[in-house]
């Protein structure tokens, strides 16, 4: 199967491009000729006067792209196009160009940008659905997009016309992450249950060995972005009255230095680790008691929580968007209320307490990622909607 992936890349690469370069690589291990039309914010920084006053435009519309990618598409022609993220510098002039010429068309959801400008659904500190029905320009009264109105103004302009012209109905299929994302795109009216499926991200073979499932550290782990959405103060709360338990922060992000200065004034036992990447990962995450999923924000999935499964360490996360339908509480993990530090010190006591049950947890946490979440679980799913959308 010839598949083109299209991808606009971000300043700071994170999930979403760690899956998206996984599903590239997982396609074409399996004889695909994959074909990548891709972008990356990074171009902005080495624009000229003339396309850096285009920029504004082009975002909403690029023409270049349209006529670059058609041209592209005749040559090459894939017989499915798949879409992964295309703001600001692709723009949604892909699905018209792809569409013309009767290309079928997936389209990852990896977050909430079709309905949220900021692609959050949080700002200033609480969840916000406000722009969800369509009318975006919610975000530029408020700020929702780095603090600026310009910007927010951009995105949401952007989103706003393409919802009104129809635009994003030129897409034949949705894939979303978990159930709890396509109920959002339906509460919308962004698009109908019959153009929606679900699929999980994954994790590449070979599989991180898990750690011991008789003894582990007293430590537990914080994987993931240093931002106010992710609760990580929440996690710093519930840690007050845990002396005994000891938090290694592996990450990194804008509230960093107010995260450290937290630490020193509360006296907690906390190591910030930085950025932390491969072995040295999956050895942070299998000699953990536990690993933590505190986000405030409605997540779309977590691949921090699948890489600690993985590893067969229990996740203790908020229950916050998407988050119950990747830790099932009890089974593989524990759930707290989002936002509540009392209830996560509550269930972070618990598993201390009981070590047996988190062990037992983390058993069976390593069994769901290889039957759910490995990559021939995914591909065989992927391949599955790609030949619906071919065959229409």
């Amino acid at each position: 199967m010839r598949i083109l992936q299209i991808h606009n890349d971000y300043r700071e690469p994170g999930g979403e491009t760690a899956v998206y370069r996984a599903e590239v690589a997982l396609l074409q291990r399996h004889g695909h000729q994959v074909l990548t039309w891709q972008r990356d914010n990074t171009e902005i920084f080495t624009y000229n006067l003339y396309q850096k006053s285009a920029f504004l435009v082009n975002t909403i519309y690029n023409r270049q792209v349209y006529y670059n990618l058609q041209a592209f598409v005749r040559d090459k022609r894939p017989d499915v196009a798949h879409v992964h993220n295309v703001f600001p510098l692709i723009s949604p002039s892909v699905y018209r160009a792809l569409r013309k010429l009767g290309i079928p068309i997936v389209q990852t959801v990896h977050n909430y940008r079709f309905l949220c400008p900021n692609a959050l659904f949080y700002t200033h500190g609480q969840i916000c659905e406000r722009c969800k029905y369509g009318n975006t320009l919610h975000a530029v009264r408020w700020q929702c997009y780095r603090k600026s109105y310009a910007l927010s103004a951009l995105y949401a302009v952007t989103i706003g016309l393409h919802r009104r012209w129809g635009t994003f109905e030129m897409i034949d299929r949705f894939i979303v992450l978990t159930p709890f994302v396509g109920q959002k795109l339906i509460e919308a009216g962004f698009t109908s249950a019959n153009k929606i499926n679900v699929l999980g991200n994954f994790l590449p073979d070979p599989l991180p060995a898990p750690g011991s499932f008789e003894h582990r550290e007293p430590y537990v782990v914080y994987l993931g972005r240093l931002s106010p959405e992710k609760g990580v103060n929440v996690l710093l709360d519930a840690l007050v009255d845990l002396s005994e338990i000891k938090l290694k922060i592996a990450g990194d992000g804008p509230q960093k230095e107010a995260l450290q200065t937290k630490v020193q004034k509360q006296g907690l036992q906390v190591d910030f680790l930085g950025h932390v990447t491969g072995e040295k990962k999956s050895e942070l995450l299998r000699r953990a008691m536990v690993a933590v999923v505190p986000s405030v924000c409605y997540e779309t999935f977590s691949l921090a929580a699948i890489e600690s499964m993985a590893s067969g360490t229990p996740v203790v996360a908020s229950d916050a968007g998407s988050l119950p339908f990747v830790v099932e509480g009890g089974k593989s993990g524990v759930l707290f209320r989002a936002g509540d530090s009392q209830d996560l010190q509550r269930k972070l006591a618990w598993l201390l307490a009981h070590p047996q049950k988190a062990l037992a947890m983390g058993y069976y946490a390593r069994r769901v990622v290889e039957q759910r979440y490995s990559a021939s679980a995914h591909y065989n799913a992927l391949m599955e909607i790609y030949n619906s959308v071919i065959k229409g």
